[in-house]
């Protein structure tokens, strides 16, 4: 009897510690800006991976104070485990990612979405290559020219200061290559550009520019659509093989939920950004189609450079296949 209670009370002590042991606990690293839809969707996310695997994968969203190329360093050390990633840090992790970075080369969400998926085979191999698993893709919106001052026409927006993400040296070459004015600044930093004249014009989505408080030093909307910002939610593969298969399962589920919801949400949410802002001052700046499509004329001459430069040129080729295949249908 007594070897029975004593295997009882080791049990009971042990209990805590066994549970713990079968835990996972992860941490999410990410710039989106806290209370946003974003930051909202990914809490979503962390409660139904705890409540689909009964506790045993937890995930701890906070803000990050640095930028995604910090993320992404600490991510190589494991911690975190986990990131949302805008398409900047995407493209530091590979350069299939500048794809989606073309200007003027999706007309709408259908067609980029539909390129989005042809090409997801692809871009989940690349993000393996980098020790990296594919969780889901996010929806930023789409990227539009805002400015202290209208912009018409292409020869407009070479002569203004433009935000470009810093670290990325071949894109700040190309821009002044063909007569554009390039300011590489991190994204944490726009605020300050624009404050202190830096930049005075900047690609945003019009919920970022609202909710970054942008938009007050730039009066200006260009009404086209430059190019849909996408992101991903992913996972370290050493993360990853800690977790069961069920549990991934799972995961995978409470991600895909996510992503739905962020392409279901973020496009109605840029048209509320939108009123809003023109509410406090924003003048968006209508053009033809015959102005658009010279837009587009003349950023298809310019971007043509990038195939096998700052695109790989069978992703390059392969997302002009599936737009093509898009636009036939």
């Amino acid at each position: 009897m007594r070897a029975f209670r004593l295997a009882v009370a080791v049990v009971l002590l042990l209990s805590p510690v066994l549970l713990e042991a079968q835990r996972t606990n992860l941490r999410l690293g990410t710039i989106l800006p806290a209370n946003s839809v974003w930051d909202r969707s990914l809490r979503q996310m962390a409660s139904a991976w705890q409540r689909s695997t009964d506790g045993r994968v937890r995930l701890q969203v906070r803000g990050t104070t640095g930028d995604e190329s910090t993320i992404i360093r600490r991510m190589r050390l494991n911690n975190p485990q986990v990131a949302a990633l805008t398409l900047p840090g995407l493209t530091e992790v590979d350069e299939n990612f500048n794809v989606f970075g073309i200007p003027f080369f999706f007309e709408s969400d259908e067609e980029a979405l539909h390129v989005l998926e042809a090409l997801t085979p692809r871009l989940r191999d690349s993000l393996a290559d980098s020790g990296l698993v594919l969780l889901n893709w996010g929806h930023g919106g789409w990227a539009h020219i805002f400015s202290a001052q209208p912009i018409r026409d292409m020869r407009d927006l070479q002569r203004a200061k433009l935000f470009t993400s810093a670290g990325d040296d071949d894109m700040v070459r190309w821009y002044r290559e063909n007569g554009f004015e390039p300011v590489p600044l991190e994204l944490t930093d726009v605020l300050m550009g624009l404050n202190t004249g830096l930049i005075d014009a900047y690609p945003s989505p019009p919920y970022g520019a609202l909710v970054f408080q942008w938009y007050r030093q730039t009066s200006h909307m260009l009404d086209i659509p430059l190019s849909p910002v996408f992101g991903a939610t992913v996972m370290t593969e050493r993360a990853w093989a800690r977790i069961g298969e069920a549990d991934r399962e799972a995961l995978l589920d409470g991600a895909a939920a996510m992503q739905d919801f962020l392409f279901d949400e973020v496009p109605r949410q840029d048209r509320d950004a939108v009123a809003e802002m023109q509410k406090r001052g924003l003048t968006v700046s209508a053009v033809s189609e015959a102005e658009a499509a010279e837009f587009r004329v003349v950023a298809d001459r310019l971007t043509a450079t990038w195939r096998g430069s700052r695109v790989p040129a069978d992703i390059y080729d392969a997302a002009v296949a599936a737009r093509a295949e898009f636009r036939a249908n």
